[in-house]
């Protein structure tokens, strides 16, 4: 996943922020018997206007026990993503079995809404026949990318949630309930957690894209991030003004999803927070992920916090994804 978005010039110098040791080995492969496996499954989305996919990794023993209640993770994908992302590019699937994982994975398709419900328009017969309103039109595929609406959060938390737990054997309340993504997935994680603490234990991060309107300075400083004004000219550049259009010329809407502002009025340990990104971030989101971490440090707000060397993509995600995984199966309930 090479697409991402940014409010911020990207001409910055590397972050210097301290790095942290490497992290643990993955555990051994697990014998062929012991794995878990994916299936696909579509549903009727009425708050997007279309079927939609997503992909669910069953552990190894969900078979052989139809009256155990599984808690769930669902893992988000990043902007130019799809349901398939955390398989084709994470293998998360084999991270689970590594870990002997003991829950679901759910992984559904985003697009590129930012996992909000959101004003923006579109005309579906038209984005149907050649793309006219999707991000890169070139580089998508309109039959699984257009859709009628834009209410992906409603999609999310309240349509897809509800499929799962009717479909699968699952527990279905907060604590049986955490979520994760990378990059866009990363925000939509912080945002959906943080906004619904009441449905989700706990919300990681990978290289999430967790403060909107970050300024700088790059590298970061102590006591001195500054956050842009909102512009809602046209800025020539398609990613900035796209996420402009999802997020509109409101200020408060911008703030109502921005995990940097969330945070400031959360109750302390609700949902518990993971967050992480590489000090090469071409994004520099190792500037925002600290802020990030300072304010929530001078809150007195527990919570996992990982930087280290890295850039935005799976080379970085993919030994990380086992530790979000490891940290969220034990955050949520137990089967």
């Amino acid at each position: 996943m090479k697409i991402s978005i940014v409010l911020l010039a990207l001409a910055a110098c590397a972050s210097n922020a301290p790095s942290t040791p490497a992290p643990p080995a993955p555990p051994a492969p697990v014998p062929a018997g012991e794995r878990g496996k994916v299936v696909d499954r579509t549903f009727h989305s009425n708050a997007l206007g279309v079927d939609k996919h997503y992909l669910v990794y069953l552990p190894s023993g969900y078979d052989a026990k139809p009256t155990a209640k599984w808690p769930v993770l669902y893992y988000l994908h990043g902007l130019g993503g799809n349901e398939k992302s955390w398989v084709k590019g994470g293998h998360i699937d084999e991270a689970a079995d590594r870990l002997g994982l003991q829950a679901l994975i759910v992984m559904p398709d985003g697009d590129d809404g930012f996992y909000i419900d959101s004003l923006k328009t579109t005309d579906y017969d038209s984005c149907i026949k050649n793309g006219t309103g999707l991000l890169i039109p070139t580089e998508q595929d309109p039959p699984t990318q257009c859709v009628k609406h834009f209410a992906y959060e409603t999609y999310i938390v309240k349509e897809l949630l509800a499929d799962v737990d009717a479909h699968y054997h699952t527990n279905a309340t907060r604590e049986g309930r955490g979520i994760a993504g990378f990059s866009m997935g990363g925000l939509g994680a912080w945002e959906l957690g943080l906004r619904y603490p009441t449905v989700f234990a706990a919300a990681a991060s990978h290289s999430g894209y967790i403060s909107l309107r970050y300024k700088g300075p790059h590298p970061y400083e102590a006591g001195k991030a500054s956050r842009f004004p909102l512009s809602v000219e046209p800025s020539g550049n398609p990613m900035i003004d796209w996420v402009r259009s999802v997020f509109g010329s409101d200020l408060t809407n911008w703030d109502a999803h921005d995990p940097s502002q969330l945070i400031n009025t959360m109750t302390a340990g609700h949902p518990a927070l993971y967050l992480d990104c590489g000090t090469e971030d071409e994004f520099k989101f190792q500037d925002s992920a600290q802020y990030v971490h300072d304010t929530l440090d001078a809150r007195h707000i527990e919570h996992a916090f990982f930087l280290g060397p890295g850039h935005h993509d799976f080379d970085f995600w993919r030994p990380r994804e086992v530790e979000s995984l490891r940290w969220l199966q034990e955050h949520v309930a137990k089967p």
